[in-house]
């Protein structure tokens, strides 16, 4: 299936350069971690950050490691509920694999000096037992980034902030040499500079950005997604994005909005309606911990009943008491209060929202991927961990242990980088001014659930978007990388004719195949448009 015309960015001419073993963009736990174990190895790493060492989405997270350390847990156990969250859609090797190193992981961030509550394990949706760690209450990630960002700033790695990665450089056969680079000058405008290297790895989080909603910080733009798109890479199962229940609802709010975490609901929240009815009773075993996908559908079916207001529910966590709240909760209550709504007193008013891209660029767990010197890790990887379905609290152990991995690889096997390299072709970009409407047109029809015609619709709207003009700025650079991406997602969801754990049909919302389960690969196939075809779970997985 053919889809809409490939953007590329309007860059400038070249004025710097940098040269490095490794180049790492981004700057969550999957980044740093990848960063720190390939320069403990020797190797000269450079770090690319646009946001300075800010961590994308790594310090906001609130649920936890997930690992199975607690009595009566094991491995196996974590791998059954993660390949039942996937949906079929798992590599059952990597799931293996990471289920293993999880408890070792932990101990290792812990002598790193993280303060990780390991004997008040959480229990999130999806789990058997309570596996989750957590550190403050709901404050993991900040926790992780502090003791990365600490061990970052006392290394070799050098750190290059507010600078985007714009495109690959790439060689003969189309193996990737580096990266063109931009920093923004005192007018906005960026200055556009080439980094060589023999290995990029791309560890910039997801694109919950490219919908009106979601709990990514401004940043994540799917800026490596994109790049690896028009370098040639695979791009697997990206039209399942997880939309998290319980976003914060507010009355006009758009872009990111505050997550509310999902150990609440193991605690004992329960979700209702505007009669305070409970939404999930009788709609699964597990009821207000079922995975997020059957939660999040569960709760768009509700509201659109006509029983309430239509935009949002409720999430009630008043029995759970005000001092349960302020002492294992303080950052949700923080939260809260800030918008004048007492947990402790009154439901909190919440709605589904866009959270965690479960595809990515196909990628093992040690982050190869389809293109010789191109790596990924973290979010912006599909590495058959996550399959159709994210299982809570799997991501941040998964980045920091593929980061471990890929570091690691790097340290002892990294190849020269092409004798000659390409600069890539230029484009007009995209309109930073059409942001909002695509991005509105992205929840409305490729959201919590998805019909043919507003797809169809929804891909119309993307080849018809306007192009940018003028100078290249962040925004520009941005806006083109959210539209690759909203087109990767479309033609990935046209691709899926069943309903399958986060990507579901309004017609047939349940899981519809009769044959195996496939993963669904989309590639420029002629370094133009856009191609997506089907590959059967369990071949080729990984890289």
């Amino acid at each position: 299936m053919t889809g809409v015309e490939l953007r590329r960015l309007p860059w400038s001419p070249v004025c710097w350069e940098r040269h490095a073993d490794v180049v790492v963009v981004g700057s969550g736990a999957a980044g740093l971690a990848t960063a720190l174990t390939a320069a403990r190895h020797g190797r000269s790493v450079l770090l690319l950050s646009k946001d300075g060492i800010g961590g994308g989405s790594t310090p906001l997270a609130q649920g936890g490691l997930a690992a199975a350390i607690g009595p009566g847990d094991t491995p196996a156990l974590h791998q059954r509920d993660t390949l039942e969250a996937g949906a079929g859609l798992c590599d059952p090797a990597a799931v293996a694999t990471l289920v293993s190193a999880a408890p070792g992981e932990i101990a290792r961030l812990a002598t790193c000096g993280a303060r990780l509550e390991r004997d008040s394990l959480h229990l999130e949706g999806g789990h058997s037992r309570k596996r989750i760690v957590n550190a403050g209450g709901d404050a993991i990630g900040a926790e992780v980034h502090r003791v990365l960002r600490a061990a970052l700033l006392a290394s070799r790695v050098q750190v290059l902030a507010r600078c985007v990665a714009l495109d690959s450089l790439t060689g003969n056969g189309g193996s990737v040499g580096g990266v063109l680079a931009g920093i923004p000058g005192d007018d906005g405008t960026l200055q556009v500079g080439m980094v060589t290297a023999r290995a990029v790895v791309v560890a910039t989080g997801g694109y919950g950005q490219a919908y009106a909603t979601t709990t990514n910080p401004a940043g994540l733009t799917g800026d490596g997604l994109a790049l690896a798109a028009r370098a040639g890479a695979d791009l697997r199962d990206v039209e399942f994005v997880q939309f998290h229940p319980t976003v914060l609802w507010q009355d006009g709010a758009h872009g990111q909005c505050p997550l509310i975490t999902e150990a609440l609901r193991g605690a004992g929240a329960v979700l209702v309606d505007a009669a305070g009815q409970p939404v999930m009773a009788g709609r699964h075993p597990l009821g207000d911990l079922a995975p997020r996908d059957v939660v999040s559908y569960a709760m768009q079916q509700r509201m659109g009943q006509g029983d309430g207001p239509g935009d949002h529910l409720w999430l009630d966590a008043t029995t759970l008491g005000r001092a349960t709240l302020e002492r294992d909760f303080p950052t949700v209550t923080g939260l809260c209060r800030a918008r004048g709504i007492d947990p402790a007193a009154e439901p909190i008013p919440v709605a589904p929202g866009a959270h965690y891209a479960c595809g990515g660029i196909r990628a093992s767990l040690d982050g190869r991927t389809s293109v010789p010197g191109l790596y990924a890790v973290g979010e912006a990887a599909s590495t058959g961990v996550h399959g159709a379905n994210r299982l809570a609290s799997n991501s941040l152990t998964e980045a920091l242990i593929t980061g471990r991995r890929t570091g690691e690889l790097l340290g002892r096997d990294l190849s020269e980088p092409p004798a000659r390299l390409r600069l890539p072709p230029a484009g007009p970009g995209a309109n930073p001014a059409a942001r909002p409407a695509l991005a509105a047109a992205m929840s409305r029809h490729a959201g919590v659930t998805r019909d043919h015609e507003g797809l169809e619709s929804l891909r119309q709207t993307l080849a018809q978007a306007r192009p940018a003009a003028g100078r290249l700025t962040l925004a520009t650079v941005e806006a083109t990388n959210l539209h690759v991406v909203s087109v990767l997602v479309t033609t990935a969801a046209l691709a899926r004719t069943e309903s399958r754990g986060c990507h579901r049909w309004r017609d047939a919302p349940l899981a519809t195949s009769a044959g195996p389960a496939r993963h669904t690969v989309v590639r420029a196939a002629d370094g133009q448009r856009w191609a997506a075809g089907a590959v059967q779970a369990g071949v080729g997985a990984g890289a």
